[in-house]
């Protein structure tokens, strides 16, 4: 499944201020015109009642003429009345807005006792042509401001993060957590200057962690490996008594494997300890595993285990050699101790090395994952170094495992006789 992209703080700044002049300006704008001409519109009708309620009291004051299809209907208007809809005087009396195309006419009407009837109009066809046209007015803003809102969106966000980016920019050439290297500077604004002091005492418990850390590791290498020195030289004397029995040489070879076994395990966590850049160098797949099983030969001595190295290619890898050495050392000692196998072939491919054995195979985790003994080892050391362990079963039927360890970014494959 394809991950889900963060949201950028760039687009969320870009979005707010196209949102700004798209919407919220033209928004705006668009409702003051609506209220303005809606203040007129009320200011025409509030003329008109006005004037109604002046020629009801002195019609003699003013200048009516009489509707020609409409008698008794005495009008008081400013212009002709040819082009006026007839509907607009059958309305009941009171103050009426009537729009008919693109023509708009306000009525006040009042009737008498004596069957007259008097009618003040006013024609509001502009006001209506004007709101028309403000519509379009406000439609080619948004887009004029929406042009605009985007090249300042751009521009100044850039100029907003440019901090940040400085900052992450310092942060990522500062990776060696050293103390004297300060991320909070002069000049910088006051909300990334909180974020560069905070990260700086970030980095300084994690300096003061990994200096603990490391005098640990060193203080642990020197107690763990001093009585387990003492134990190899105890066992190499008493190999040379030639007194001793059978049975005490075969428990002194188990003490031998048990302590070379130790030795090994002690290393391996160690170098889990450390930083993995401090132990990383380019070397070959080929005799680190030759080496590797050089050492562990011993194992499948007295047994019909066969160990085969299949050389198909020489990759040239950057990453640290003794840990390849203790991962192969234990998928194939995992091999001979738990898989019940006559062959184990360990092949050198040009991006992977791969451990197979014909045995009983190895029962999958609920996640897909092999078990096994030594592999939560491996797996660790894999990850540390940036390589794939991936583990399957050699046959069909189940039988047989296969462990592959993939290197991502091989340097070369020269090939070479073996």
């Amino acid at each position: 499944m394809k991950q889900k992209r963060p949201p950028s703080l760039r687009l969320r700044l870009i979005a707010a201020f196209v949102f700004l002049g798209v919407a919220l300006g033209p928004l705006v704008s668009g409702a003051m015109l609506w209220v303005s001409y809606t203040l007129e519109e009320e200011a025409v009708k509030a003329t008109v009642q006005e004037r109604l309620q002046h020629l009801l009291s002195t019609p003699e004051h003013y200048v009516l003429r009489e509707h020609p299809r409409h008698p008794k209907v005495y009008v008081l208007s400013s212009f002709e009345l040819e082009g006026v809809p007839d509907r607009i005087f059958s309305r009941a009396d009171g103050i009426h807005e009537f729009e008919l195309g693109h023509r708009a006419w306000i009525v006040g009407l009042a009737s008498l006792g004596d069957g007259r009837r008097y009618a003040v109009l006013e024609d509001i066809s502009s006001i209506e042509r004007r709101e028309w046209v403000s519509v379009f007015i406000v439609l080619g803003g948004a887009a004029f401001s929406g042009y605009v809102a985007l090249w300042f969106g751009f521009y100044f966000s850039r100029r907003l993060l440019a901090p940040l980016t400085r900052l992450a920019g310092r942060l990522g050439e500062a990776n060696d957590l050293a103390a004297e290297v300060r991320l909070a500077e002069e000049g910088l604004d006051e909300e990334v200057l909180v974020l560069a002091r905070a990260l700086d005492e970030y980095r300084w418990r994690m300096s003061e962690l990994l200096a603990r850390e490391r005098e640990f590791s060193a203080d642990a290498s020197h107690e763990l490996r001093t009585p387990l020195t003492v134990i190899r030289q105890a066992a190499e004397l008493l190999a040379e008594d030639a007194a001793l029995s059978e049975r005490s040489r075969r428990a002194l070879v188990r003490i031998e494997h048990a302590s070379a076994r130790m030795a090994e395990t002690i290393e391996t966590l160690l170098m889990l300890a450390r930083e993995p850049e401090a132990t990383k160098e380019e070397f070959d797949v080929v005799d680190v595993a030759r080496e590797a099983l050089a050492h562990i030969e011993f194992f499948a001595e007295g047994s019909e285990i066969t160990l085969e190295l299949l050389v198909l290619a020489h990759p040239l890898v950057h990453g640290s050699p003794a840990a390849l050495s203790v991962i192969v050392a234990n998928l194939v000692r995992n091999a001979i101790q738990h898989a019940q196998c006559h062959r184990i072939t360990v092949r050198i491919e040009p991006d992977r090395l791969c451990v197979e054995d014909d045995g009983i195979g190895m029962p999958q985790t609920a996640d897909g994952a092999s078990g096994g003994r030594g592999l939560v080892m491996v797996r660790r050391l894999c990850e540390r170094e940036g390589w794939e362990l991936r583990s399957s079963a050699r046959e069909a039927d189940g039988r047989g495992t296969k462990i592959e360890v993939v290197f991502f970014r091989p340097f070369a494959d020269e090939p070479r006789s073996s």
